[in-house]
């Protein structure tokens, strides 16, 4: 069944307010299974804003704290939104965007909050391995656990509400950020989100989007989210009587020393985690950790027919 939608327009000149409707009169005004009707007045259900002026722009800050989905119309190639119309205003990026913000929408009305028991850990050890470990509502997973399972085949922009622009690109192993790996807070990776808050773009747009933003490794992004994603507790693959090693230092561990100490340890041969613990005598948190992101970065060798006591 269609639904009817629709787009506000601010401080946008005629000449794009005619052009907009023009293209949604070409394609039936139709954009997947929903009908958008354009008005240049505020109360839509998204809302459009050219930041290209200053009293555009003033509301566009405005309305974006508020909510995440308001549309930025600019001629700026970097400009920093969530979703950005690009001028001149082109048929397939203005139906695409339309469509991507129709998913984005939906998506975080599925979203189903993390349990309370993961919200509130404060990743102190409870004195048994096992209490570490938690289990994730079916098919809500943390970022890293996305990519540790291929969630994601082809390019993608994330549409997480509060998340900076993040491009992946699994094909070529890469991601696109506009800033430090540093400025992406752990709480950020200990989300639980469906798969859905990723939006498929196509190579081409990749391209548009990615322009201005830092090409980078996609195993850094699997190394932090890794490390992050559980805040002191085990993924519930590693739980159990089985026993850890490496055949290689991970790059990303190379600049710190605690995750080169355990490095070294695995590197030796299996340990089960009171092994590890012991001959590093460091805090369960780190050594959990340091796991997790070995895990999600396909560094870890797993013995499962090992038998590891809990201490």
């Amino acid at each position: 069944m269609t639904e009817t939608r629709t787009l506000s327009t601010l401080e946008v000149g005629q000449k794009d307010l005619m052009v907009m409707r023009s293209l949604l009169n070409l394609t039936g005004s139709r954009s997947g299974e929903v009908t958008w009707e354009l008005i240049a007045a505020p109360g839509g259900d998204v809302t459009l804003v050219d930041v290209d002026s200053d009293a555009g722009l003033e509301q566009w800050k405005e309305l974006q704290s508020a909510d995440p989905r308001i549309v930025a119309l600019t001629r700026k190639k970097d400009f920093p939104a969530r979703f950005v119309l690009h001028k001149p205003v082109r048929s397939r990026e203005f139906i695409q965007l339309l469509n991507e913000v129709a998913v984005a929408e939906a998506s975080e009305e599925e979203t189903v909050e993390p349990a309370q028991a993961v919200a509130d850990a404060p990743g102190a050890w409870q004195g048994n391995w096992e209490t570490m470990v938690v289990e994730r509502p079916d098919q809500q997973y943390t970022l890293a656990e996305h990519l540790r399972r291929q969630s994601w085949r082809s390019p993608v922009v994330l549409t997480r509400p509060g998340w900076p622009l993040i491009l992946i690109d699994p094909g070529s192993g890469a991601w696109f950020f506009d800033g430090s790996i540093s400025e992406l807070s752990p709480p950020m990776f200990a989300e639980v989100m469906p798969a859905a808050v990723a939006v498929p773009i196509s190579s081409a747009q990749l391209v548009e989007r990615c322009q201005g933003l830092k090409q980078r490794p996609l195993s850094e992004l699997k190394w932090f989210a890794g490390l992050a994603q559980s805040r002191g507790q085990l993924h519930p693959d590693l739980a159990g009587n089985l026993e850890f090693m490496l055949t290689q230092v991970p790059s990303h561990a190379s600049t710190n020393q605690a995750y080169q100490s355990l490095a070294r340890i695995l590197l030796r041969g299996p340990r089960s985690l009171d092994e590890v613990h012991a001959e590093s005598e460091m805090a369960p948190e780190t050594i959990v950790a340091f796991l997790n992101a070995c895990y999600t970065s396909g560094y870890l060798l797993l013995n499962r027919s090992a038998s590891a006591a809990n201490f």
